[in-house]
């Protein structure tokens, strides 16, 4: 017996030593290819760091380090390219290798099995056939149909706003009411009624999905230690699927209503103008084959749609809503347009061309609050050179769009909101590879002109009918997320009814 216990205690001391010196040496990988950039600790990378910071972080490293450094996300390399030439060459020119991106958590973080087939989280061939498919459900004459979705949440965030009666409110938490509404009738073509408060089973499900932190357990051990995957992500899976097994709300829920809807469609005659009926009907050529999504990608890209657009659109409309009370001139000016060119006090689709200033409010918006440096990733496919330094293959390239947003090489008085800056007269002169919110490339955001839309039909009712004016300190902090810089203690501000 004793014998036995001690064959298996030195069993593990020889795993456990085999394990520490294959994690040195992954841990000395930029040291090995000559690649500079801070030490990493042995169990967080350098996580701890640059969670504390993030865009700081990455200012530091970069005055340190050069334009291309490489850190830890805990035992997860990444290499960060602030070097605009070698950008184009990952984003552009030899984009077959640098094809797919790093969710950071598989799947997202999402519990399903489902999610991996959304678009966002796909690879390869499979990424590619689903590109084909999507950007043709992401047109502008689909985008006009799902805009007719849209009307009825925006009249009623204008009720929501009327009923302040001039009393101080967070408008950021009406903004994200607004953008579930939005999001649940665009993708499922379901009506929630969430702007009243009212709350059912699918839309606590719904608030599981966005309530992925990275600071939970499962998290911090799929990020610091990947080699042990997939087991957190299987036990999310299970805590998931047992939520799901007492009735309690869970992810699973919304994917089987989703799918439930789906079988619906295909057996009635009802077909809104939603993504769910828009990916139905629609069909790509991947090796010169005509396809269609099958039932499963459909459900996983739908939830995965709603889940994007929720957070960003209404963080972006916080952001901008800020920027409007602080400089109330800028306000007057989009006030001003919007009168000029809307007949009817109606904004409706149609009318979004004329509204340019508007569109550089939010432009200068997405410049200066940018999404987390994370965001914006692609995983190197195979060893590559660039001058003198070699990318291992694996690794994660990160290219720091907030810091390029914010380089006073590239721009006057990056720190000022300054909208005009992206003027039709300045448009033009604005490198894509630098001014780049939605990313860029085959692998940029499909749901950029849907965010922009949401905004811009929002905020011109907005500031069509009411004068926005600040409560409280006109400075806001960012709340540091994974991925938004949310701002901390939302958006307070008193909202006063202009006669048309």
């Amino acid at each position: 017996m004793l014998s036995s216990t001690i064959i298996l205690l030195t069993f593990f001391a020889c795993l456990l030593l085999f394990w520490i010196r294959w994690r040195m040496r992954k841990m000395s990988l930029f040291q090995r290819y000559g690649i500079p950039g801070p030490k990493p600790n042995f169990i967080f990378g350098n996580a701890m760091e640059y969670n504390k910071k993030r865009n700081k972080c990455i200012d530091e490293w970069i005055e340190k380090y050069g334009n291309i450094f490489g850190f830890f996300l805990g035992g997860n390399p990444w290499v960060v390219c602030h070097d605009l030439e070698l950008i184009k060459l990952i984003q552009i020119k030899e984009f077959k290798h640098f094809m797919n991106k790093d969710t950071i958590l598989p799947a997202g973080g999402i519990p399903h099995n489902l999610a991996f087939k959304g678009f966002a989280f796909q690879r390869d061939d499979d990424w590619n056939s689903a590109r084909n498919i999507l950007t043709k459900s992401f047109s502008l004459a689909k985008l006009k149909m799902m805009s007719t979705l849209m009307a009825k949440p925006i009249n009623l965030f204008m009720e929501k706003i009327e009923k302040q009666k001039e009393s101080p409110f967070d408008i950021a938490e009406f903004y994200k009411k607004l953008t579930f509404d939005v999001n649940c009738r665009t993708a499922f073509g379901i009506q929630t009624n969430v702007q009243n408060d009212e709350t059912s089973k699918f839309v606590q499900s719904v608030y599981n999905i966005l309530e992925v932190d990275s600071s939970d357990l499962l998290p911090i051990l799929s990020i610091c230690f990947p080699e042990i995957e997939p087991i957190p992500t299987y036990v999310r899976n299970i805590l998931d699927a047992i939520k799901y097994a007492i009735n309690c709300p869970s992810v699973k829920m919304v994917f089987d209503t989703c799918s439930q809807l789906i079988t619906s469609r295909k057996t009635s005659d009802y077909h809104p103008p939603d993504l769910l009926q828009i990916m139905i009907d629609a069909e790509g050529e991947a090796d010169g084959v005509a396809k269609k999504f099958s039932t499963d990608n459909i459900v996983a890209n739908a939830v995965i749609f709603m889940i994007a657009g929720y957070d960003t659109t209404s963080t972006m409309l916080a952001w901008c809503t800020h920027y409007l009370v602080k400089y109330p001139e800028e306000q007057e000016r989009v006030r001003l347009e919007i009168n000029e060119n809307i007949e009817n006090n109606k904004i409706e689709y149609a009318d979004l061309p004329k509204l340019k200033y508007l569109g550089q409010i939010i432009s200068e918006t997405l410049r200066v609050q940018t999404l987390s440096t994370l965001s914006f990733n692609r995983i190197c496919s195979n060893d590559f050179y660039y001058k003198n330094i070699t990318i291992p293959k694996g690794v994660t390239v990160m290219i720091p769009v907030p810091n390029l947003h914010k380089d006073y090489r590239y721009w006057n008085e990056p720190e000022n909101f300054n909208p005009d800056r992206f003027s039709s007269k300045n448009a033009g002169l604005i490198d894509p590879l630098i001014y780049q919110p939605f990313g860029y490339g085959p692998r940029g955001c499909m749901g950029m002109k849907m965010a922009q839309t949401v905004m811009k039909l929002t905020l011109a009712n907005l500031v069509q009918h009411y004068k926005l004016e600040p409560c409280g300190s006109l400075e806001v902090d960012e709340d540091l997320s994974l991925f938004i810089p949310r701002p901390k203690n939302g958006i307070m501000v008193k909202a006063t009814a202009i006669t048309l």
